[in-house]
């Protein structure tokens, strides 16, 4: 073969080479573009997945949320409206719409069921914890609460009159203090008795709420006192 003929198929076959190389680089690039996207639309329906799990959750919180609300903001006009009513002193006719009948020695009340214990029937003067006449007063307190109230929401409110704290400032802050405390008690008592604690409210109010005039004995002696209100 001439040396142009040899020339000539070298060239041939060096054209050949560059081809199939060229080929070859192509098809890496296609493999490599091809994972690249696979890899990115994994990572796009991830995404998407995870968004769509999050926003409903998020509406999800979202309307727990505005139930909760509604329901705190209907409690709360609940209670506002209850509180200007004992505020006021104002009450309801006895038997009034369909709410039962009160039981004997309950007084009917824009709250509902209500009856006072003298706190100096319940407890020792500075004292908050129940003397033996006072557990006597309450047991009938229990029983119409398991019977004639039987699952009624209850509040027990403590009063004490305007006094200030002396003998016993050791033991107690002020009024209001002593006046929880006391609530309290006739809690624990209503509940070690059958009452759920769920059921009950314990307030203390302190002086404030007075049902007669701090200026005389007898008038602070109705002052000092524990109200227990069946709501209805």
């Amino acid at each position: 073969m001439t040396r142009v003929g040899l020339k000539g198929l070298f060239l041939a076959l060096a054209a050949c080479s560059l081809m199939a190389v060229g080929c070859a680089d192509k098809d890496k690039q296609i493999a490599e573009l091809t994972r690249q996207y696979n890899s990115m639309r994994d990572e796009r329906d991830k995404i998407k997945t995870e968004s769509e799990a999050q926003v409903a959750q998020l509406k999800s919180e979202n309307a727990d949320l505005g139930r909760r609300l509604a329901d705190t903001e209907a409690e709360c006009a609940q209670k506002d409206a209850e509180l200007r009513d004992l505020k006021s002193g104002k009450a309801v006719k006895p038997g009034a719409g369909k709410e039962t009948k009160a039981a004997q020695g309950w007084e009917a009340t824009a709250q509902g069921d209500k009856i006072s214990v003298g706190t100096d029937v319940l407890f020792s003067a500075g004292q908050a914890s129940l003397t033996n006449e006072g557990k006597k007063a309450l047991n009938k307190i229990v029983n119409d609460l398991k019977g004639t109230y039987a699952n009624l929401p209850v509040r027990v409110y403590g009063y004490t009159d305007s006094d200030p704290i002396k003998k016993t400032k050791n033991r107690w802050e002020d009024n209001l203090d002593l006046s929880a405390n006391r609530a309290m008690a006739v809690t624990r008592y209503l509940t070690a008795n059958g009452i759920k604690h769920d059921r009950i409210e314990t307030i203390g109010m302190g002086e404030t709420h007075p049902v007669a005039s701090n200026s005389t004995a007898a008038g602070k002696g109705k002052n000092r006192r524990v109200d227990v209100i069946v709501v209805k």
